[in-house]
């Protein structure tokens, strides 16, 4: 259901690619840095006073991502930001470390993951997963992962797999708090007390969801008008009308950019004139180019820093960084970028010296993962913790975004962050 923004160009970010179709990158030149001012090829370590280490001696560290690059729904613009933030770690003279970083392709096929996943973990020897985005990964890898002693820091979770496993922590808000989330944007900051909701179904499950809904009404004591879901192909149409006809002031229509598009269209032609609300997968440019003027008002979930508030000092790095790097400005991207930031902490609080064989070091990234110090961005709304539990969704944080002439508008200063249950 995050899918739609799921588009854009397969290149940039940096490194070469295989015939496997795996792409590993490291600095664009070799991994000896010059301090500045000094003729030295060392590299000072950030805030450590005359502590340099020689850049040839800096530890490798071997980090990979499964990601659905190819197949129905790509989205490569996760995996090719982190590889930017690695690549200019890499290049900067104050790091600790020369990391490597595998990008491996699923085409969002389970078999193909699986051996994506078995590459990484046995013959490529990473120690930790960071920035990947794929339809499947978290559902049929999470187990090896777990075997391994291996983390996956992901930026883009998906399905419920991502959000309840001990060894995967998705860095975005996701598709259930992110629900609950606009529920409560549509409730207490719209203000509306009567609202249907539509969601997407291919295969989903609803349990998770039907668990959304009811974190919302325990938080807000409100209950939904009314609960359906759609088929893939479905007319709006009767949709449309039954929350006309139930009063609905306001209707979240969980789906893609695609069906954002087509329910605005049955919303004008039904002559409706409740608000519509929507999962962060209908904030595209593609979705606001194509509805242009939306028939009532129109607002979606960013769950970042919003993309498109170009304005914005929270995103001046990442859509510099991004430019440089030909990659598309989009919500996967900044998931990208911030997972392999908070890679970039756990990895240099781990304490890994050359030498260090691959067992010793995937111990001390799990000592480092389980015990990280909270990782903060101005383009988050809630600190990133890993931390040690059952399952993880850090994340509790959105924004959100208005359509208006064309553009999506930031119409939420600050981040929702949900609060407690009453």
């Amino acid at each position: 259901m995050l899918l739609a923004a799921a588009c854009g160009d397969s290149g940039g970010g940096g490194g070469d690619s295989a015939a496997d179709g795996s792409t590993t990158s490291t600095a664009s030149n070799d991994t000896t840095a010059t301090t500045a001012g000094s003729g030295d090829t060392t590299a000072t370590t950030a805030g450590s006073g005359d502590t340099t280490v020689p850049a040839a001696e800096r530890p490798v560290v071997k980090v990979g991502s499964v990601n659905s690059l190819t197949g129905p729904v790509p989205f490569p613009e996760a995996s090719q930001a982190a590889a930017a933030v690695f690549e200019r770690y890499n290049n900067d003279p104050t790091g600790k470390l020369t990391i490597e970083y595998t990008i491996e392709d699923d085409g969002a096929d389970p078999a193909l993951a699986t051996q994506a996943a078995r590459k990484l973990v046995d013959d490529d020897n990473v120690v930790l997963m960071a920035g990947g985005a794929s339809l499947v990964d978290c559902a049929v890898n999470g187990a090896l992962y777990d075997d391994n002693g291996l983390y996956a820091i992901q930026g883009t979770g998906v399905d419920i797999s991502c959000f309840t496993s001990r060894n995967i922590a998705p860095i975005n808000t996701g598709p259930y708090a992110g629900l609950t989330a606009s529920l409560f944007f549509t409730s207490e900051i719209l203000g509306h007390d009567s609202i249907c909701y539509v969601q997407f179904d291919a295969g989903t499950q609803r349990q998770p969801l039907t668990d959304a809904v009811q974190r919302w009404t325990d938080i807000t004591g409100k209950e939904l008008t009314s609960f359906d879901f759609y088929a893939p192909g479905d007319d709006f149409t009767p949709f449309v009308t039954k929350a006309i006809d139930s009063g609905c002031t306001a209707v979240f229509e969980g789906g893609l950019d695609a069906t954002a598009i087509a329910w605005n269209e049955a919303v004008a032609g039904q002559g409706a004139s409740f608000d519509t609300v929507h999962f962060t997968s209908a904030y595209t440019a593609e979705a606001a180019q194509a509805i242009g003027s939306p028939a009532t008002p129109t607002y979606a979930n960013s769950e970042f820093e919003p993309f498109t508030d170009l304005e914005s000092p929270a995103l001046a790095d990442w859509v510099q960084l991004m430019n440089d790097n030909g990659i598309p400005l989009t919500s996967f991207g900044e998931g990208g970028y911030l997972a392999a930031l908070a890679a970039i902490q756990v990895l240099e609080s781990a304490g890994i010296q050359p030498g260090d064989d691959t067992g010793t070091q995937r111990q001390k990234v799990e000592a480092a993962v389980l015990g990280m110090e909270p990782f903060e961005s101005p383009m988050l709304g809630s600190p990133y913790v890993f931390g040690d539990a059952p399952a993880h969704n850090p994340n509790q944080a959105s924004k959100f975004v208005q359509l208006v002439d064309g553009e999506w508008t930031t119409v939420t200063d600050d981040f929702i962050v949900l609060p407690d249950v009453k």
